[in-house]
């Protein structure tokens, strides 16, 4: 070696410079990966290693010999044929190191990690100092604050403050909603001991869909409104039309008593049946008039009605509990008022049996009397008509029987109409 030219110095002190600057490299991936291990220390070995060639051909290219007095007489391929071993060498432990990068988290690991998620991640102290923030994070308290986060309390009090960029909308302050640059952000902050935890989520699409509903609702609210207009004019048209029907029954109910009470005083011989047709109209007159008495009712309704029904001489007869809703209760009120109407002057009745049934949803009433039974069809009309048609509104039912007792059975939705 004593004899090479300057050219072939240089060449294998850059060949051994080389192999340094590898072995170095090597040995700070092992010193990051593993710290004290055996392929640490290996790596450490593999620099010394790498060093002696190195110094060995400058020591030679400075004429200043230490080293080099030691291997002045080895063969050239010698000395070549131990740094391509270096670099073998080099090889294998890079290999190995790749290995063990792939299986082992490394320092730098968690950082790229948490800053590949679609969230904003910012740990920090009470004080507000930041000890992790991913890019995502970043990036949000740019679009908002116009700055990078150096500390998360001077964050929310911008927030607090409405120092803001003017592109940037708080939507919600409770939980912290955000809009930005398209997206919809909610901020939550999770404590862990000494550590805060602040996250942003994407809600962008559950924020759209939220807004849909609220529209859907506003609408729907409108709606009601609306039909609960509609059902007070439809109520209001049912109760006109009611009066006016039984302004017309008491009209032909009392022309026809007047006129029958004039053939009966006009009539030389009085008979028992003629007396007894003259009671019966004058106590439909008596009900007709109750009907339209609206002056404050210290009793319920349907005690009322009983005590009505006992006033003109019939007896009622109830199984069953009365609905304890008055609008419920006004309309079976209602009800049974027209059929003891009807049994009272079709049938001349004297008693009637009334059953009660809550069937939860629905509310069915069976009436039955012992009035005089129709030789023909029954025709709906009159007060059977008015009873269907009020039934119609509570989707409701009506059938008529006739089998040893005139019978209706009822049946209807209970509450009335319903909001949407």
């Amino acid at each position: 070696m004593m004899n090479l030219s300057t050219a072939a110095l240089a060449i294998l002190f850059i060949a051994s410079l080389a192999i340094l600057i590898m072995a170095l490299d090597l040995s700070v991936d092992a010193a990051l990966a593993l710290r004290i291990s055996p392929l640490f220390f290996t790596s450490a070995l593999l620099v010394l290693a790498a060093l002696l060639p190195a110094q060995v051909v400058a020591e030679l290219g400075t004429g200043h010999y230490h080293l080099a007095d030691y291997f002045l007489h080895t063969p050239l391929l010698a000395f070549i044929a131990y740094l391509l071993l270096l670099l073998f060498l080099e090889g294998v432990l890079a290999r190995k190191l790749s290995k063990l990068k792939k299986v082992q988290l490394g320092e730098n690991s968690v950082k790229e990690s948490v800053d590949n998620l679609p969230d904003g991640i910012c740990f920090s102290k009470f004080d507000g100092t930041p000890l992790l923030v991913n890019r995502q994070m970043q990036e949000i308290s740019y679009q908002v604050f116009g700055k990078k986060i150096v500390n998360d309390l001077l964050c929310a009090r911008d927030i607090e403050a409405n120092r803001i960029r003017p592109r940037t909308k708080i939507l919600q302050r409770e939980p912290l909603i955000i809009a930005s640059n398209s997206k919809v952000w909610q901020i939550k902050i999770i404590h862990h001991g000494l550590v805060k935890e602040t996250l942003a989520y994407d809600m962008t699409l559950e924020w759209a869909l939220y807004e849909e509903i609220e529209k859907m609702t506003r609408a729907n609210q409108r709606m009601n409104a609306e039909l609960k207009a509609y059902q007070e004019k439809i109520g209001e048209y049912t109760r006109q039309k009611e009066i006016l029907q039984a302004k017309i029954k008491i009209h032909d109910r009392l022309g026809q008593a007047l006129i029958y009470f004039r053939r009966y005083l006009e009539k030389s011989e009085k008979t028992p049946e003629d007396r007894r047709r003259l009671e019966t109209l004058w106590r439909e007159c008596l009900i007709l008039f109750d009907e339209e008495d609206e002056a404050p009712k210290a009793t319920s309704a349907w005690d009322k009605f009983i005590s009505t029904a006992k006033a003109i001489g019939v007896d009622v007869m109830v199984e069953g509990d009365v609905l304890a809703s008055e609008e419920d209760q006004a309309l079976l009120v209602d009800l049974v008022h027209e059929a003891l109407n009807n049994a009272v002057r079709h049938g001349h009745a004297k008693k009637i049996w009334i059953t009660l049934k809550d069937r939860g949803a629905t509310f069915s009433c069976t009436i039955k009397n012992d009035g005089n039974l129709p030789t023909g069809p029954v025709e709906e009309k009159g007060g059977l008509k008015n009873m269907r048609q009020r039934l119609a509104y509570y989707d409701g039912t009506l059938a008529v029987r006739r089998e040893s007792l005139f019978q209706l059975d009822l049946s209807w939705s209970k509450g009335g109409f319903r909001d949407l």
